[in-house]
């Protein structure tokens, strides 16, 4: 027992002067930490990393690391946080890559990342360092779009620096020689993918000039002891703290309202127009159930205050009417695709700051969105849109704004996979309903703090309202139906309703390319505003390449829904349907996968063919359109 007094006493002087560090920061004294939550309602901050991470050796104990001490002086200026070190001796960034799939099951929300000492090493016998500088760097890279592919925030940081007696590498260089040239390299990386950066080895060398003996902060040279610990600790917290800080207090405030949160999302035609993603919901809708996802118990009420074409001197103009008349508690504010092309880059500056003053005149909170990256175009370039998401992260950093970098999120999905990023985008601009489900998250994460899994949210049903509608009335029903379904469609509503009177138009497939089927859906569905769609494109309809089809599949059904709220209903029929033998070749089962995961991302109703069933496509159109019929009656 007496043994364990004077490691007590260190560690309550660590906390001690951890928190006095940081409280001088701040300028304000420190509240006693609140009781933790349970973890499900904490924000998790994961610390990836080496042995420098990891701690607990030579003096050092696992609650003096700096992971343990960022999460004391976090809960204790009131975050609902825990932290998990996760950090193994000797690791490097290709070690590392090699088990996130293990980080991730651990389901953080932010994950700090510190490499560079290993990887930047030469061992004795040895020319070369353990990894080159240029893999260490696409290694930071894969990591850091992984992370933000998934909605989760990554840290970087710069290993610290070397003490100036450090032992001579293996070609007698001291190793802060190679650490540098790696640490330039993760702040690159930082500054390409826009996210936090600590950067230990700066501090550490403007200590050093400042007259601190940086063995004092170690234990060998290299690995941090209590005192470098708490040193890297508090250069962490700045960088963590103000985020957190915003979605607590968000939180709080929808946490402890007694009626629903008033959410208002002002935006462009990313916000606004529906056709694009099945012409029922955007973000808007998704981001309501994410947020009552994020905070059981909380009730949400979205409204959608986004117009096609608007820039924020548009937005401005309507405000007022918009915005400001809903008395919000929330405005997330997203735009920027037109301005980047109408509207200079100050007055996009000018006017985003007036947005945000006039709805913090009113007591709301404020979250700006950078804009989806789009696919390149002459009027478009994605060069300048950067410019323009740099100008909203300014604006939020000057304004103290939480930011939602929706940029950064889709454009890690195209790093890591150009064909699955192109998988959330309707058309060159706008995203379809698996690109919304993706800004709601990372909407939903900037609110709370908290990740939300939307992948299980279906089409809503049932899938041909107006259709039944008209049917129980007795009205006329038009279709506009592909083959071979025009000529069952009319039988097979008689059997829900013998006295149904239904018009149908055909639409021709055969012979046509996926391209030209896409060019007459421009020109045949809205002028003709039927009642129902059936697209049911065939596989002989051929594209170029699998991008062209991606394309022209997407614009099929953006052609065929009606510009504003469900005007008419629209169903898409696999190609399985119509043929009752098993497709055998490769090329045509990757492609009938593809129309499922198309179908899908629209958030349209897909009539599939059930699994191991013999039926033909009547039979299986009509016990579907039965159990649509069941689904309006409850």
């Amino acid at each position: 027992m007496n043994q364990l007094r004077p490691m007590l006493s260190r560690l309550a002087a660590t906390v001690l002067v951890l928190l006095a560090l940081v409280g001088t920061a701040h300028g304000e004294p420190r509240t006693a930490p609140a009781k933790p939550k349970s973890s499900s309602q904490q924000v998790h901050i994961v610390t990836l990393g080496d042995s420098i991470t990891k701690g607990a050796r030579r003096g050092v104990t696992d609650k003096q690391t700096f992971a343990s001490l960022i999460e004391v002086a976090l809960r204790d200026s009131g975050q609902s946080v825990r932290v998990t070190n996760v950090g193994i001796g000797g690791e490097r960034t290709d070690q590392a890559l090699k088990r996130l799939g293990r980080i991730l099951e651990l389901r953080p929300d932010v994950v700090t990342i510190m490499y560079g000492t290993n990887d930047s090493y030469v061992d004795t016998g040895k020319t070369d360092s353990r990894i080159s500088c240029e893999q260490y760097r696409d290694n930071l890279v894969r990591l850091v779009t992984e992370l933000l592919g998934r909605g989760i925030t990554p840290v970087l940081m710069t290993e610290p620096r070397w003490a100036d007696d450090a032992k001579p590498n293996g070609v007698g260089e001291h190793p802060n020689v190679r650490l540098e040239k790696y640490v330039e390299a993760c702040r690159e990386v930082a500054a390409l993918w826009r996210v936090p950066l600590v950067d230990h080895l700066a501090g550490w060398s403007k200590a050093r000039k400042d007259g601190v003996t940086l063995r004092d902060w170690t234990t060998d040279g290299c690995h941090p002891n209590p005192a470098g610990h708490i040193v890297l600790a508090n250069t962490m917290l700045p960088v963590l703290e103000l985020p957190l800080a915003h979605s607590s207090r968000i939180r709080q405030r929808m946490t402890s309202s007694r009626r629903p949160i008033r959410v208002v999302c002002f935006g462009d035609s990313v916000t606004g127009v529906y056709y694009h993603t099945g012409s029922q919901r955007a973000y808007t809708a998704m981001l309501e159930l994410a947020l009552e996802r994020a905070l059981p118990g909380t009730r949400v009420d979205a409204t959608n205050a986004g117009i096609s074409g608007h820039t924020t001197a548009d937005g401005l103009a309507r405000i007022d009417k918009d915005v400001l008349a809903h008395k919000p508690d929330i405005v997330t504010v997203m735009f920027g695709l037109n301005d980047m092309v109408r509207v200079s880059l100050a007055d996009y500056r000018k006017n985003l700051v007036t947005i945000v003053t006039r709805c913090r005149a009113i007591g709301a909170e404020v979250v700006l969105a950078t804009p989806n990256n789009v696919i390149e175009t002459p009027r478009r370039p994605s060069r300048k849109l950067v410019e323009y998401c740099d100008v909203v992260r300014e604006v939020s950093r000057e304004l103290k704004v939480p930011l939602c970098d929706s940029f950064r999120g889709f454009d890690a999905a195209r790093h890591h996979d150009r064909a699955d990023w192109r998988l959330l985008m309707s058309d060159q601009i706008h995203p379809n309903m698996d690109g919304h489900r993706l800004i709601a998250t990372q909407l939903a994460r900037t609110i709370t703090g908290r990740g939300v899994d939307l992948s299980s949210v279906h089409p809503t049903q049932p899938a041909i309202s107006r259709t039944l509608s008209l049917l129980k009335a007795g009205k006329p029903i038009r279709v506009l139906a592909m083959p071979p379904y025009d000529k069952s469609i009319v039988a097979v509503l008689k059997t829900l309703k013998p006295e149904a009177r239904v018009e149908v138009t055909r639409w021709e497939t055969e012979g046509l390319s996926l391209q030209q089927i896409e060019q007459d859906a421009a020109r045949r569905v809205r002028p003709m505003k039927p009642d129902l769609v059936l697209i049911a494109v065939p596989r002989t309809a051929a594209a170029d390449s699998r991008e062209d089809f991606i394309h022209s599949y997407s614009w099929i059904m953006n052609h065929s829904l009606s510009f504003s709220h469900r005007q008419w209903d629209c169903v898409v029929i696999h190609p399985s349907v119509a043929a009752v033998a098993a497709v055998a070749d490769v090329a045509e089962a990757r492609q009938d996968a593809l129309v499922r995961r198309l179908v899908r991302a629209q958030d349209l109703h897909l009539v599939d063919r059930p699994k191991d069933s013999r039926a033909g496509p009547t039979e299986i159109l009509q016990e579907w359109l039965g159990l649509q019929l069941k689904l309006q009656s409850k």
